[in-house]
């Protein structure tokens, strides 16, 4: 009888573990349904205005997302949102620190290019650190010469130290000169 038993825990145990989900994949199927509903409801249809409740529903999910899965190819996408988030709630900071790991857990995803600019754009729009500004723009420049934001990053370095009015003045020489 006791051995009848140890079978009947054993086959119950064996049952069991192949039953259950051992790579979570029905609780990520979940959690990236609830990020694709919050995304879907973060912002205002009529006024355009971002949800500041469900944009840190957004975060949290995001982040339980890249904390469970680090390793899935959605993450540094999840973690790219989540950084415009907190830049769409004023958080800056926060924004730019999600931008920095970005490049540093996922140096090879197709986003770094972006990631490298904004964070030269933040440094510079946000916090008025040119210098900073300078390196992002100069890494982007020598990494990724080719890429779209490459000509913004120059013309954003070439305003450095300038008032509105000079860039301005800049601007209207500029187009003065491709009507000609």
């Amino acid at each position: 009888m006791k051995t009848l038993i140890i079978y009947f825990f054993l086959f119950t145990a064996l049952c069991i573990s192949s039953c259950s989900d051992p790579e979570g994949t029905d609780e990520k199927k979940k959690l990236i349904s609830l990020i694709d509903s919050l995304h879907k409801k973060m912002l205002n249809p009529q006024s355009m205005e971002l949800d500041k409740n469900r944009a840190q529903q957004g975060i949290a999910a995001y982040e339980d997302f890249i904390k469970k899965y680090p390793d899935d190819s959605l993450a540094a996408e999840y973690l790219f949102r989540v950084s415009d988030l907190f830049r769409g709630r004023g958080d800056n900071a926060k924004a730019l620190e999600s931008l920095k790991q970005i490049c540093k857990k996922y140096p090879d995803h197709k986003k770094i290019p972006d990631c490298i600019f904004l964070q030269g754009y933040y440094m510079q729009e946000l916090f008025g650190d040119t210098a900073a500004a300078k390196q992002y723009y100069q890494k982007l420049l020598s990494k990724y010469p080719h890429h779209p934001f490459a000509d913004d990053a120059k013309a954003l370095m070439n305003m450095f130290g300038k008032t509105d009015e000079q860039i301005l003045k800049e601007f209207e020489k500029n187009a003065e000169s491709q009507k000609k």
